[in-house]
């Protein structure tokens, strides 16, 4: 597997050329219900607008990016998509400093594989793209980082966004665990999602998104792939999700060190192999919001470090098993 880093304080060619290149496979996961499921480009942007007018200029400026082409224009608004399911565990480490621990569970033929480093709006972010205007993972230059999970339940609801683009808002508008949690709440979601928020102040919180229900917040140190409870048993089964939860559970209690507990995320259960399915671990990222960096691991091979402070573009091939 391939990953890519680069850094473009505003959309323009790089991101035009990683685009260009897993645009031609989410097309088609795009167009899989018909383009008559999917919102005009004036209802997706009217929607941006209404929820989140702050990215209006930036949907505009990368709906010019992809040329003349309407249906790449309406992918990029995450609005009314087809459905997405993941697999994923995220932990706030345990020890003084605050630091998120995240594996990234997915069909690795539908990874972007790019690390971006931008100032899109006000503030400095480096995020894993998800979509190419979404994230999956990321902070920015106040201290605070985000990470998504997928919620454990199927439902999926024919307005609202996907969550990666809610990721994008959180860390392009907020500061503070607190007003990230504010915003998520009061977003309207296609599918359910969990995300934890954690700021350089150690204030931490699992948002558990939902279509058809009112946002939970609760105040939760992991999150794998079910909520409140098990709701879905043959998926819960399936992703192993209670197991995964308990598993981080006991690693907190048990207190240890930064890199033993980094390193219990590349064994079983955490570490996931069923790619086919959806459900292969493609990295595990360190999110460290003090000091503003992400470093991304894998099992035997070098970590790759990136910083707000001292981004390295470049490309790196891992391998995953």
């Amino acid at each position: 597997m391939r990953m890519f880093a680069i850094s473009e304080q505003k959309p323009a060619e790089k991101w035009r050329q990683r685009f260009s290149a897993s645009w031609p496979r989410y097309r088609d996961w795009y167009l899989r219900e018909g383009l008559e499921a999917r919102p005009t480009r004036d209802e997706a942007r009217t929607a941006i607008g209404r929820h989140m007018p702050e990215l209006l200029p930036l949907y505009d400026k990368v709906c010019s990016l992809v040329g003349d082409d309407p249906i790449a224009q309406r992918a990029l608004s995450l609005y009314r998509t087809p459905p997405v399911i993941s697999g994923c565990s995220v932990a706030l480490a345990p020890g003084d400093e605050p630091v998120l621990v995240r594996n990234y569970d997915f069909n690795p033929d539908f990874f972007e594989g790019t690390v971006v480093y931008s100032r899109w709006l006000e503030r400095q972010v480096i995020a894993t793209s998800e979509a190419w205007i979404g994230c999956l993972d990321g902070l920015n230059g106040a201290g605070l980082a985000v990470a998504l999970t997928f919620g454990g339940r199927i439902v999926h609801a024919e307005e609202g966004f996907q969550t990666p683009l809610l990721l994008r808002y959180v860390l392009e508008t907020c500061d503070t665990t607190e007003q990230a949690v504010v915003r998520l709440q009061r977003l309207p979601v296609q599918m359910a999602n969990n995300v934890m928020v954690l700021d350089r102040n150690g204030d931490y919180a699992v948002v558990y998104l939902s279509p058809d229900r009112q946002a939970v917040v609760r105040k939760t140190p992991v999150t794998t792939n079910h909520q409140l409870s098990l709701e879905w048993p043959d998926g819960n089964a399936w992703s192993e999700t209670a197991e995964r939860s308990e598993c981080l559970l006991r690693l907190r209690a048990a207190g240890p060190e930064l890199q033993t507990f980094i390193e219990a995320f590349h064994r079983k259960p955490l570490y996931r192999t069923a790619y086919d399915e959806g459900l292969g671990t493609l990295y595990t990222a360190v999110i460290r919001p003090v000091s503003g960096t992400i470093e991304y691991h894998w099992p035997r091979q070098p970590l790759w470090k990136q910083s707000l402070d001292a981004f390295s573009e470049g490309a790196r091939e891992v391998t995953i098993d």
